[in-house]
C-alpha cells in the first residue's frame, strides 16, 4: 500500500484537481465569535395562528468590532432546493452587540407588524423547514448545500427536512415558533445545538445592545478534517485538509498539523502544509493540506493533530472511504445500445470536453471507433454539483459515475452519466473532434424518429439551416414581458417545411396502443431543435424562414428529441428574417370576416366579473402595450376587417378599450375610423377568457347578438353532467351595407373557441373526458350551424377550433362540424355523421398546402384557426389569407409596443366574400300581419300570420320583433322565408305571463324585415 502525492501523474495536474475540489468541499465558516451571525429565523409570518404579519431574519454582531453590512445579503432556499432568493442588506455599520432585522414576505393573517425593519425583502419562507444563509455578497448562492462558498458567513438549516445545515438542522418550526439562537455570543457551528424553537421575538438596531464580553479563558487550537472527495476509488487523487481555528489568550503561533495515515499506507506522522504546496490552495489561511492517492480499500477515520508554540494541541479526524474503481468503458461501448446495457451501472470513461453548460458537460471520445451507427459522445449530467475548474472545452477528462437513461420512456431516449461522479484531468488544450456534417439527405422527412441518435453527444455541423419557428421564451405575465431562452426549430436548408399531418403522433406513447385503423403521424423526424443559449453565449432571436449558415454545436437527446446546442465560440450567421406583411385590401364589392385569438388578453384592474378564475392582473404599462400592438395588427396588418371574431378576451371592458384604441390610433394616423362596436358575453372558463366580436359599424349593421350554449352540458367519462361550452359561441346576425339605398346583405357570423388538445392523449378518465367534450362541442356547433343553414341564412363561423383541418386521430372535430367526418374506424372517438347537409366548407382546404398555417407547435406548422362557411358563400372569388405576425416570430417581440408581431401565439386569418347585388323584386309586396293569442301554462302563445296581398314575391321574410304589453317574445328572430303573392305563412312565439293578467287589454307589437323593406303592426288585444 502506498500513499504518495506523485504516484499517479504530474503534481501540477494534481494541484489543479485539488484546487477545484477544495473550492467544492471546504466549509469556509468564520470561527466562533469572530463574525456576524444569524440569530433568529421565522417563516410563519402572516400564516394562520401567527402573531406577526411578516416572515423575518435577524442577525447579530457578537464580535468586539463594528462591522459594515455593505454588499452583504441574506439568502433563502427551500428545505431541499438549490435556487436561492436574495435580500441585499443596507450599508449600515453594526455595532458590537447590535441586532439587525430583515423583514420578508407578508401574509394574509397575523395581527402585529414587526418592529421597524432595518432591511426589507419579499422572500416567502417556509414556516416549517428551509435554509438561510448570511453572505458577504449579493450574488445568489448555487447548489442545494453551498457551505463551501467562500462568501458564506453563517448558515442555518431549520426544520428536520432541511438537507443542508451546520451540524444538524434545528427542530421543525411552525406558524408560532422561530429558530432562536439561545446564546448569541457563542457559535458551535451546530444549528441543532445553537438554536431552539421558541416564540418569535424580533430585535432591530433600535433594540438594547447585548454586547458579548471578550473571552478571558485560554483556548487551545482546534482542527476539523476533510477528505475531498470523501468517497474515492483506489488510484484516485485525494486531498486531505485540516481547517484550524487558532487558540486564544494567547493567540496561537507556530501552528503545525500532522496526520496518522498509516492505515492507508502512508506515514504515521505525515505533515500537512499551509504554504501553497502539496495541494494547499492558499498559503497562510489556516487550512493545512496534503495530496496523495491510496490503493487501500475500506472506511477510515484518519487522526489529525494540531499543535502550537504555546504547547497546546487539538485533535480531529478525517473520514475517508476508498473502494475499487469501476471498469473503464469507452463511450462508444456505453452508447452501443438503446437503452444502454450499462444503465444503472457505475463506470469509468474518458473523452474530450466539447461543451459545458450549467448542469453538465459533454464528452466525445478522443479516439472514436469507425462505427457510424454508434454515438461517440455522452452527456455528463451534474445537476447543481460545482464542477472542477479544469472541466473546460478542450480538456481531456476521466469521469466516474452511473449510466442512466433519460427520459426513462419514449422513442428518443438519451444516455448520460449521473452522479455521484468523480472527475480527473488527463490533459488540456486538445483539439476538438471534427464535427459530423449533417446534410439534407441525412435530415430525412421519411426517416425514423431516431435518425439523429447516432450523433448523440457529438459535435455536429450544418452548412445551412432554415428555421421553422421563432425563438422561444419564458413569460412574466403580470408585466407581459418575455425573456428569450434561445431555442428554436429548423431543418437543413432544402428540406421542405414540416407540417402537421393526420393521425396520432408516433411519439405519443402516453395513450398506449392505438386502434388499428387510426392513422399514425411520423411527428416530422426531420425537425431539429437548436439552443443558442445553453453554452453561455447570447440568445439568437429570429423568425421562421430565416437562414443560419455554418452552424456548429453538440447533439443532445436528453429532452426526448434531437437538440443542437450551438457552440459558444463558433456562432452562425443569420439572414432572411421575416417581416409582417399586410393582408390584401378588400375590393369595394367585398366584405371581410376575420378571426384572431389574442392569447389571454387581460387588463390592469381586478374585475368582479370573473370570480374564482385565474385571471392575471397585468400592469398598466403592459396592458397599454398590448392595446397598442393589437391596434397596429388590426389596422395595419388586417386592414380593418368588417367583422373580427376574437378569442381569449377577459371581458367587455378589454374589448371596448381595444375598439377605442383602434379609433384613436386610426384618427391620429389619418385613417378612417371604423367605429368598431364590441360584443362579448361572459362564460365560465376557469382562466377568464371569452369569445367576442368587433363589428365595423361604418360597414355593418348588427341586427342581433346572442350567447348560446351557456347552460348546455355533456356526459363526461364518469357518467356525470358537466359544462360543455366553457367559452360559449357568440352569434351575430348582421347586415352588410350595400349602400345606394339597397337593402343590407344578411349574414350570420359565429365566433367560437373550442376545447384545447391538452390531455387529449391521457389514457385515464381525464383524457376520456377531454375527448368526449371535444366530440360533444363539435356536435353542438354542427347542429347550431345546420339550424341557421336550414333557415336559408348565410353562415360564417370563425375562431380557434383547436383542431386541424383533418382528424388528429383522437377526435375528428372539423369533420363533424363540416359534415364530412372520417370513417369511425379511423378515429379513437367515433364521430356522428350527417349533422350538416349540405356540407360546410372549411376555407383552409381551398388553400395550397404551403399556406395552411396559423400556429407552430414544436417546429411543425399547422392550422388551429379556421373559417367554416355554408356552401353558398364559396363562389370562385372567395379567398382567405393568414396574416403571419405571431407564430413565426420570436416571443421577445411581445415586449415591443411598436411592432404588431407576437401579440399572440396564433396568426389571425381574414376571409373575403363578394357581396351579391340586391335581388330584384318584381311587382309590389304588401304584408299584412295578424295574430291569434292563446293561454298556455304560465305564458301566452301567439300564432302570427304574415300574408302577402301584393303582386310580387316577398323574399327572405323574418319576424324580428314581438312584444306584448312591454314583454318580449321568444324565440326571436323567426325565419319565415319567401311568401308568394296571395300566400301566407305562420310562426309561433311565446310571451311570458308578465305581459299582463288574463282579460286585460294590451298592445301586441310585431315587426319584421324582407328583402328591400320592413313590415309591422301594432294590434290591440285582450289577453285570454
Amino acid at each position: 500500500m502506498t500513499f504518495n502525492c506523485f504516484s499517479l501523474r504530474p503534481f501540477a495536474v494534481l494541484v489543479a484537481f485539488f484546487s477545484a475540489m477544495l473550492s467544492m468541499s471546504v466549509t469556509a465558516m468564520a470561527a466562533p465569535g469572530t463574525s456576524v451571525v444569524i440569530s433568529q429565523v421565522y417563516g410563519g409570518g402572516g400564516n394562520s395562528g401567527a402573531t406577526y404579519t411578516n416572515d423575518f431574519i435577524e442577525i447579530f454582531n457578537p464580535t468586539q468590532s463594528t462591522v459594515s453590512l455593505a454588499g452583504w445579503s441574506v439568502q433563502y432556499a427551500s428545505s431541499t432546493g438549490g435556487s436561492w432568493q436574495t435580500t441585499p442588506l443596507p450599508s449600515i455599520s453594526l455595532q458590537p452587540g447590535e441586532y439587525a432585522l430583515i423583514q420578508e414576505a407578508v401574509g394574509s393573517a397575523g395581527t402585529t407588524p414587526l418592529p421597524t425593519p432595518d432591511a426589507t425583502g419579499t422572500i416567502a419562507m417556509s414556516a416549517t423547514a428551509g435554509k438561510i444563509a448570511l453572505v458577504s455578497s449579493i450574488s445568489a448562492l448555487t447548489g442545494s448545500c453551498p457551505t463551501s462558498d467562500p462568501n458564506l458567513l453563517d448558515f442555518v438549516g431549520f426544520g428536520t427536512a432541511a438537507n443542508c445545515s451546520l451540524g444538524s438542522p434545528t427542530a421543525t418550526l411552525s406558524n408560532t415558533t422561530a429558530a432562536i439562537r439561545t446564546n448569541v455570543c457563542a457559535n458551535t457551528n451546530n444549528n441543532n445545538a445553537d438554536f431552539k424553537a421558541l416564540a418569535p421575538a424580533p430585535h432591530n438596531t433600535a433594540a438594547p445592545l447585548a454586547a458579548c464580553a471578550p473571552s478571558t479563558t485560554s483556548a487551545p487550537p482546534t482542527v476539523t478534517g476533510l477528505a475531498a472527495p470523501a468517497s474515492a476509488f483506489t488510484g484516485d487523487p485525494i486531498l486531505l485538509t485540516a481547517t484550524v481555528v487558532p487558540g486564544t489568550l494567547p493567540a496561537s503561533t507556530g501552528i503545525q498539523v500532522s496526520g496518522n495515515l498509516s492505515t492507508i499506507g502512508g506515514s504515521a506522522s505525515q505533515s500537512f502544509y499551509d504554504d501553497g504546496t502539496h495541494g494547499d490552495v492558499t498559503a497562510g489561511d489556516n487550512i493545512f493540506s496534503f495530496a496523495g492517492t491510496t490503493s487501500t480499500t475500506g472506511s477510515f477515520a484518519l487522526p489529525v493533530t494540531v499543535t502550537d508554540s504555546q504547547l497546546r494541541s487539538g485533535s480531529g479526524s478525517i473520514a475517508l472511504t476508498v473502494t475499487s474503481p469501476p471498469p473503464f468503458v469507452t463511450i462508444g461501448t456505453i452508447q452501443a445500445n438503446k437503452p444502454s446495457t450499462y444503465a444503472t451501472q457505475t463506470v469509468m470513461t474518458s473523452g474530450i470536453v466539447i461543451g459545458v453548460k450549467s448542469n453538465g458537460f459533454y464528452l466525445e471520445a478522443k479516439n472514436a471507433d469507425t462505427n457510424p451507427a454508434t454515438p461517440e459522445g455522452i452527456l455528463v449530467y451534474t445537476a447543481s454539483t460545482v464542477l472542477p475548474s479544469f472541466v473546460q472545452v478542450g480538456a481531456e477528462v476521466q469521469v466516474t459515475g452511473k449510466v442512466n437513461t433519460f427520459p426513462a420512456t419514449g422513442l428518443i431516449r438519451g444516455t448520460e452519466i449521473d452522479g455521484p461522479q468523480t472527475f480527473t484531468l488527463l490533459s488540456t488544450g486538445n483539439p476538438l473532434p471534427a464535427p459530423v456534417q449533417i446534410t439534407a439527405a441525412m435530415d430525412s422527412p421519411s426517416g425514423p424518429i431516431t435518425q439523429f441518435s447516432r450523433c448523440e453527444g457529438m459535435r455536429v455541423a450544418i452548412s445551412s439551416v432554415t428555421t421553422t419557428s421563432g425563438t422561444d421564451a419564458s413569460l412574466n405575465e403580470s408585466v407581459e414581458t418575455n425573456t428569450s431562452n434561445g431555442q428554436f426549430y429548423g431543418v437543413v436548408t432544402g428540406v421542405p417545411r414540416p407540417f402537421r399531418e393526420p393521425g396520432i403522433g408516433v411519439t405519443d406513447t402516453v395513450f398506449g396502443p392505438v386502434p388499428a385503423g387510426v392513422p399514425i403521424w411520423d411527428a416530422n423526424p426531420e425537425l431539429l431543435n437548436f439552443d443558442s443559449l445553453a453554452f453561455g453565449a447570447p440568445a439568437i432571436n429570429l423568425t421562421s424562414n430565416a437562414t443560419l449558415t455554418d452552424v456548429v454545436g453538440v447533439m443532445d437527446m436528453s429532452y426526448g428529441s434531437p437538440q443542437i446546442l450551438i457552440d459558444k465560440a463558433t456562432r452562425p450567421t443569420v439572414t432572411g428574417l421575416m417581416a409582417p406583411v399586410p393582408v390584401p385590401v378588400q375590393a369595394p364589392n367585398e366584405f371581410t370576416v376575420a378571426s384572431f385569438n389574442m392569447e389571454r388578453f387581460y387588463n390592469d384592474v381586478v374585475d368582479a366579473d370573473n370570480p374564482g378564475s385565474s385571471v392575471v392582473k397585468v400592469t398598466t404599462a403592459a396592458y397599454q402595450r398590448r392595446l397598442a400592438k393589437g391596434s397596429l395588427a388590426i389596422r395595419n396588418i388586417l386592414n380593418f376587417p368588417d367583422i373580427l371574431g376574437v378569442q381569449e378576451i377577459e371581458n367587455i371592458n378589454v374589448l371596448t378599450d381595444l375598439a377605442n384604441k383602434i379609433s384613436s390610433d386610426a384618427t391620429a394616423a389619418g385613417q378612417a375610423d371604423p367605429v368598431y362596436l364590441p360584443y362579448l358575453f361572459l362564460a365560465s372558463d376557469g382562466t377568464g377568457i371569452n369569445t367576442g366580436m368587433l363589428v365595423k359599424s361604418t360597414r355593418v349593421t348588427t341586427v342581433k347578438a346572442e350567447q348560446l350554449g351557456r347552460n348546455t352540458t355533456f356526459t363526461n367519462a364518469g357518467g356525470n353532467q358537466a359544462v360543455l361550452n366553457d367559452r360559449t359561441p357568440l352569434v351575430l346576425h348582421v347586415g352588410i351595407k350595400r349602400g345606394g339605398g339597397q337593402p343590407d346583405y344578411p349574414v350570420t357570423v359565429i365566433s367560437v373557441h373550442q376545447r384545447s388538445l391538452i390531455n387529449v392523449d391521457d389514457p385515464t378518465s381525464t383524457g376520456a373526458t377531454v375527448r368526449l367534450k371535444r366530440e360533444a362541442q363539435a356536435e353542438y356547433l354542427a347542429t347550431l350551424i345546420q339550424g341557421y343553414q336550414a333557415g336559408g341564412e348565410h353562415v360564417v363561423t370563425v375562431g380557434d377550433y383547436n383542431a386541424f383541418e383533418f382528424s388528429d386521430g383522437f377526435v375528428d372535430s372539423l369533420g363533424m362540424i363540416t359534415g364530412n367526418p372520417v370513417n369511425p374506424t379511423q378515429v379513437v372517438t367515433p364521430p356522428v355523421a350527417g349533422l350538416v347537409n349540405p356540407p360546410l366548407v372549411d376555407l383552409v382546404t381551398l388553400l395550397p398546402a404551403a399556406e395552411r398555417q396559423s400556429y407552430v407547435e414544436t417546429g411543425s406548422a399547422q392550422v388551429l384557426d379556421h373559417v367554416v362557411v355554408t356552401s353558398d358563400l364559396v363562389p370562385t372569388e372567395t379567398r382567405m389569407v393568414y396574416a403571419h405576425i405571431d407564430s413565426d416570430f420570436p416571443l421577445v417581440n411581445l415586449n415591443d409596443a411598436t411592432s404588431p408581431t407576437r401579440i399572440s401565439d396564433h396568426d389571425p386569418v381574414v376571409a373575403y366574400f363578394v357581396v351579391p347585388p340586391a335581388p330584384t323584386v318584381e311587382g309590389t309586396v304588401q304584408l299584412i300581419t295578424t295574430s291569434v293569442l292563446n293561454k298556455v301554462s304560465g305564458a301566452y302563445q301567439a300564432v302570427v300570420t304574415v300574408k302577402n296581398t301584393g303582386t310580387g314575391t316577398a323574399q327572405a321574410v323574418q319576424l324580428t320583433g314581438a312584444t306584448l304589453g312591454g314583454a318580449s317574445a321568444s324565440v326571436i328572430p323567426q325565419i319565415i322565408g319567401n311568401i308568394a303573392p296571395g300566400g301566407s305563412a305562420a310562426v309561433v312565439v311565446t310571451f311570458p305571463a308578465t305581459a299582463g293578467a288574463s282579460g286585460a287589454a294590451a298592445v301586441e307589437g310585431l315587426s319584421g324585415t324582407f328583402t328591400g323593406a320592413t313590415f309591422g303592426a301594432n294590434l290591440r288585444v285582450r289577453l285570454p
